[in-house]
């Protein structure tokens, strides 16, 4: 779509009420909208984006020198074909309910850990995952029996 890649695909839907026209619909939603990055390997890989730039050199005040980029190119094949983005799925897509529309779909990856080193120090890469444990929402029911376990230790020394 443009400058971005919608990622989450919402199924196929005839086009314009036209039975023998099919358009191929992705989430409208800006969660699952990925921006593209093209041509910018000189600022750094921009993790959290699709980037599509060619090797190259930058050139790096601190050292007075050109340090080398790699070339990424992280979308990986493109298709001829018709999709648009949707607030959410319809069987019949209107092609002027709003959504963008496009005649390509592409595969893609994005935050590849092999680009980590030439990460834009704006947009910095990290290899941590997200600790998915619920600590804040469950620490009143983590403290009360051990605040009543202490309460009775206590009564029971005097």
């Amino acid at each position: 779509m443009g400058n971005s890649v919608a990622t989450q695909f919402l199924g196929t839907a005839t086009y314009n009420g036209h039975s023998d026209q099919f358009v191929r619909v992705y989430s409208s939603s800006s969660s699952t909208i990925v921006p593209i990055v093209n041509g910018n390997g000189y600022a750094g890989y921009r993790c959290g984006y699709i980037n599509v730039y060619d090797a190259g050199s930058r050139y790096v005040a601190s050292s007075n020198s050109n340090v080398s980029y790699s070339a990424a190119h992280e979308i990986t094949a493109t298709y001829s074909v018709r999709c648009a983005t949707a607030a959410s799925f319809s069987s019949n897509y209107n092609s002027n309910s709003g959504g963008a529309e496009a005649s390509e779909e592409v595969d893609y990856r994005y935050n590849d850990p092999a680009y980590y080193a030439d990460a834009d120090p704006n947009y910095p890469c990290s290899n941590a995952t997200a600790n998915n444990l619920p600590v804040d929402q469950n620490i009143l029911i983590m403290l009360l029996p051990l605040g009543l376990l202490g309460f009775w230790r206590v009564r029971q020394q005097f």
